[in-house]
């Protein structure tokens, strides 16, 4: 349990640093870029699992909210990098520092709960322990574990097209 405690923190401080040394526009960018592959790859596995069961309107539907999802990331990364050069402006750039420690913050949840998703389908064990029973120890870890928005968000999508 403490490793996993430990794996948490040390992501939580990283992207803190982080976020405070590049700033909103930056840490936003990245984070909206996390979700947009994860909402690209939970729609590539629907499509996959569409193409094998032989679902042709759920393999149409879930091929077309793949591509809009990869249009979309392409058009973000082109307004976050306008938006950078903005950042860089003098009084824009101490506001930008702070409320990117705050995003760094708001991305490292967003990470622990990708990996708290993974570990949630996968069941890994470790020391014949399901992780999940690991993690549901301590406070901290299952609060982040029993809060999982992208997690039941990717459950939705799944049941709507499968």
């Amino acid at each position: 349990m403490y490793i996993i405690l430990i794996v948490v923190a040390l992501i939580y401080i990283w992207r803190i640093f982080q976020g405070s040394r590049n700033g909103l526009i930056d840490e936003v960018g990245a984070l909206a870029d996390i979700v947009i592959v994860s909402l690209a790859v939970v729609a590539g596995i629907v499509v996959i699992e569409s193409a094998l069961g032989k679902n042709l309107i759920g393999f149409l539907v879930s091929g077309i909210i793949l591509l809009i999802i990869l249009i979309a990331r392409k058009l973000l990364r082109l307004v976050f990098c306008s938006l950078g050069l903005i950042a860089k402006l003098p009084i824009l750039s101490g506001l930008n520092r702070l409320f990117g420690t705050i995003a760094g913050g708001i991305e490292a949840t967003v990470i622990v709960w990708v990996g708290f998703a993974v570990i949630s389908c996968l069941r890994i064990p470790i020391d014949g322990e399901p992780l999940v029973a690991l993690i549901t120890e301590n406070k901290f870890l299952n609060f982040l574990y029993q809060h999982n928005m992208l997690y039941n968000f990717i459950q939705r999508m799944i049941g709507i097209f499968l």
